[in-house]
Parts: C-alpha cells; sequence; structure tokens
C-alpha cells in the first residue's frame, strides 16, 4: 500500500511538472539564498490586493451558540517578537507590544472579533489582554485554554487549574471568557487524568454556570479512534481541530507512535454529523504550506493565479461551511492584511478546486517532511538544540529538491548535498541535531507525536554522511 501511494505521488509530480513545463524551475537557488532557510515562490510576485478601508471579513452565524463570527481568527502564538539574542518561543526574544498592538488594532477594524492565546504561549496572554484592552470589550471574542499539560514533570492538580485561570484573566484584563478549551487533549484517558480525576472540569462547568465562561470546547491532537470518546463524553459547543489540505486525508503519524490512522477529513465529518462547530487550528501547517518550492506554488497558480500559497490554503479550509473559524498564528502585518484580503468577500472553492487541491496534497507530501508546525512547545531543549530549527532546515531542504541519499546518490546528488548543509550550518553549531543526547524531554511536549530524538539522529548521521 505504502509503495502504491509513493508511486501515484510521484506520477502525478512528474506529470504535473512535465506538463507545465516546471522541470527548468529551480527553487534551490531560493533556498540557499534564504536567510529562513525557507524554499518558497516569492509572494509578492502573485497579486493580492489589500482589503479596502472600511471593508470588513465575512462572517458566519451559530445558532448552537447565539454568535456572529468573522470566518477568520487571529492565533496569538506567533505574535512578534522583538530582536533579543538568546532563546524564547520560535522568534527568540520578548513580544513586541507595539507592533502587536497595531495587528490587534488593523483586526478588530476589518472584522476579526476572534482572538485565540493560552497560558502555554508565554507572554501571548498578557500581550494580547493589554492590546485588546484598549477597545470596547463587546468588539472582540477572547478564546484561552486550560494549559494544565504538566508535560510529565508532575500530575495536574485542581489548585495549579485554579491558579491558571484566575491568572488568564487577569492577564486578558477581563472577568469573563468568550471561548475556553481543554487545551491539547488525545484521548478520554487523558482527559480523565488531566481532568476528571483532579476535578478540574468540574471546577471549570463551575465558571461556566457563573459566566465566566461562555463556550466550551476542548483542542484535539490524537488518532480518529480516540476522537469520538471524547466528543460523546459532554455537550461541547465546539472543538478546535488540525485541519489543512495536506491532512485532510492522513496525517503523517509514521513520524510519532502508532496512534493510528488520523485525517482531518474524519474529524471534520463527526464533528458535523454531531452539529458541533469546528474551530480550526494549523490551516497553513505552521506557515509550511505558505513555503511550498516554486514547483508547488506554479501548480496552484496555474489554477488559481490570483492566490498565494497561503492562500490556497487557507480558503480550502474556509470552504468548508462547518469551519466555525479559521485560526491563523500571523507573525506580521503583512501576512494579516493578506489573510483579511482573502477572508473579505469570501470566495470559496467549488468541488473541482476542493478535489484539486489533495493532488497538490499528494505533490506537497511526495517529498519527506517532519510534520513539524513550530509551536516550540518542545522549547527550550535543556541541551540548548533548536529543535524547530533543525526540522525546518530539513523540510527545506526537500522541498526545494528532495534530501540528498549519501547511499545512492543518483541525479543532482551534489546539487542536493550542498543545498542541504548550507541551510543545516546556517544555524549556530551549539544548537545543530547533533547536540541532541536523547534525554527525551522533548517527547512528552509534542502534539504532533513526534519522535524528535530519532529524528535528531537521523539528520546527524545524514549530516555525518554528507
Amino acid at each position: 500500500m505504502s509503495n502504491k501511494k509513493i508511486s501515484r505521488r510521484e506520477a502525478i509530480k512528474g506529470m504535473l511538472f512535465a506538463g507545465m513545463g516546471l522541470m527548468s524551475v529551480s527553487p534551490i537557488i531560493q533556498a540557499c539564498g534564504s536567510k529562513t532557510g525557507k524554499a518558497s515562490a516569492d509572494s509578492s510576485e502573485i497579486p493580492w490586493t489589500e482589503a479596502p478601508e472600511g471593508s470588513r471579513i465575512d462572517t458566519r452565524t451559530w445558532d448552537k451558540m447565539g454568535e456572529t463570527i468573522g470566518m477568520l481568527g487571529l492565533g496569538c502564538m506567533r505574535l512578534p517578537s522583538l530582536p533579543s539574542e538568546g532563546g524564547g518561543r520560535g522568534h527568540g526574544g520578548r513580544l513586541d507590544q507595539e507592533a502587536v498592538n497595531a495587528m490587534i488594532d488593523y483586526a478588530i477594524a476589518h472584522g476579526i472579533n476572534y482572538f485565540d492565546t493560552a497560558p502555554a504561549y508565554g507572554e501571548s496572554e498578557k500581550v494580547t489582554g493589554i492590546a485588546l484592552s484598549r477597545h470596547p470589550r463587546e468588539s472582540y471574542m477572547i478564546a484561552t485554554k486550560m494549559s494544565n499539560m504538566a508535560f510529565g514533570r508532575s500530575e495536574p492538580t485542581l489548585e495549579a487549574a485554579r491558579q491558571m485561570f484566575e491568572n488568564s484573566l487577569k492577564n486578558l484584563q477581563t472577568d469573563y471568557v468568550d471561548f475556553f478549551l481543554l487545551h491539547n487533549v488525545s484521548s478520554k484517558e487523558e482527559l480523565k487524568r488531566r481532568f476528571l480525576d483532579n476535578g478540574v472540569f468540574d471546577y471549570i462547568l463551575e465558571q461556566k454556570a457563573a459566566g465566566k465562561i461562555r463556550h466550551l470546547g476542548f483542542s484535539f491532537h490524537g488518532s480518529n479512534a480516540t476522537f469520538p470518546p471524547l466528543v460523546d463524553y459532554y455537550d461541547w459547543d465546539f472543538v478546535q481541530i488540525q485541519l489543512n489540505y495536506a491532512d485532510w486525508k492522513d496525517m503523517p503519524a509514521n513520524w510519532g507512535p502508532s496512534l493510528g490512522e488520523t485525517s482531518s477529513e474524519y474529524l471534520y465529518n463527526y464533528l458535523t454529523e454531531k452539529g458541533i462547530p469546528v474551530l480550526v487550528m494549523e490551516p497553513v501547517k505552521g506557515g509550511a504550506l505558505a513555503n511550498v518550492n516554486d514547483a508547488i506554488a506554479g501548480v496552484m497558480r496555474s489554477r488559481h493565479p490570483e492566490l498565494t500559497p497561503a492562500g490556497n490554503a487557507l480558503t480550502f479550509v474556509g470552504s468548508l461551511p462547518n469551519v466555525m473559524v479559521t485560526l491563523s498564528g500571523m507573525s506580521n502585518m503583512e501576512q494579516l492584511k493578506e489573510n483579511v484580503s482573502i477572508f473579505t468577500g469570501f470566495q470559496p472553492f467549488d468541488k473541482k478546486d476542493m478535489e484539486f487541491m489533495q493532488t497538490v496534497a499528494d505533490l506537497y507530501k511526495s517529498n519527506i517532511h517532519i510534520p513539524c508546525t513550530a509551536c516550540s512547545y518542545c522549547m527550550p531543549c535543556p541541551h540548548a538544540v533548536d529543535i524547530p530549527g533543525n526540522f525546518r532546515a530539513f523540510n527545506a531542504a526537500s522541498d526545494a529538491l528532495s534530501i540528498p541519499d549519501p547511499e545512492k546518490k543518483g541525479k543532482d546528488f551534489n546539487k542536493k548535498r550542498k543545498a542541504f548543509l548550507k541551510l543545516y550550518e546556517e544555524l549556530p553549531s551549539a544548537v545543530r541535531a547533533d547536540a541532541c543526547v536523547a534525554c527525551n524531554a522533548c517527547l512528552p511536549k509534542c502534539p504532533q507525536h513526534i519522535r524528535i530524538p530519532e529524528q535528531m539522529k537521523m539528520i546527524s548521521d545524514l549530516v555525518a554522511k554528507l
């Protein structure tokens, strides 16, 4: 089955490239010239027009909750940060309050009224609270979470949960939360351990009854098999799932433990049948689907020349009628403006467009990828390894011309070798994969269930051979 699937993807890749004359494109040049290691089509080559002043994004009304919500939500996990030496969540510095204020002002002015944060997102709750508190409370809805994952250090307690919730209200400068989520739940067993046995869920229900929580849901990182027992346990107002065109048919569970089959399509359809609105995270897969190589971008551009790769990914998600909000973790004003333009006078994909995006998904998956979304939950590493950075370099090289095989070598081996090593060596030597000692501290933190130490060894061994 696996071999047939790969053959089909390779066939699609060959046919699309040959049909469009894309083999002449050299994405490796962009990859090598990029400081970030991203092999992507230049968005400036794809025309998109900023939404006019005074315009607002499209909305959907949800009778289950009695809410009218903008189709695009601002995910506050990847907010802009100040230049800084040393560690930090993803971008390596404290969050830039002034830049966040400007982004939230623009978002609210253009109809975004859903803002998502969490205690696990570092300074996000506090910085988001400062920015939002400058606007009338009725002009926005806040989503935050009970991030009592504990990451294996200790068992979650009721007292810690109380303190976390009260601190969230304080940081967000509000006396109620519009949408509250049990954060990163993957199974009924985990629900029981983190929320039921210790009384935390009863406490959350008390807060809901008191009006401090208006709508209750959970965010999910598990398999198709573990999903129904969670959904059926309680009459949830909404559920947040990872959904994008690359994960629609199957998520890459081969990098993690044996979770069983997982697909966005199954999760979405199950919630739709139950009448539960879907909140979408990772519509652009942590930025990976915004930074595809030139060849894949060209394939999408042949059908929708007006859309960037990110635009295609967001439109795919927004075209699903039971999606309450498409959350995008935007890091700068340019991303925000483009995303707002997509959802202003939103033009959904038709059935053929949606099928076409599955062909693009096959093309995307024809290269080896480590399914890291750069959420940085795994950080900081006790041994200073830049886990997302190493995975980003590997994936960028894979996107550009595929990973060089030191055993078989083959066509363009030297070009691939130089490109991969250039991307990898842009990382400071102290944070590269070979600094990993397999302490396993990162394993319980990864919502994608990646076997991080194994992948670090794979990268380190590959570099040594090259």
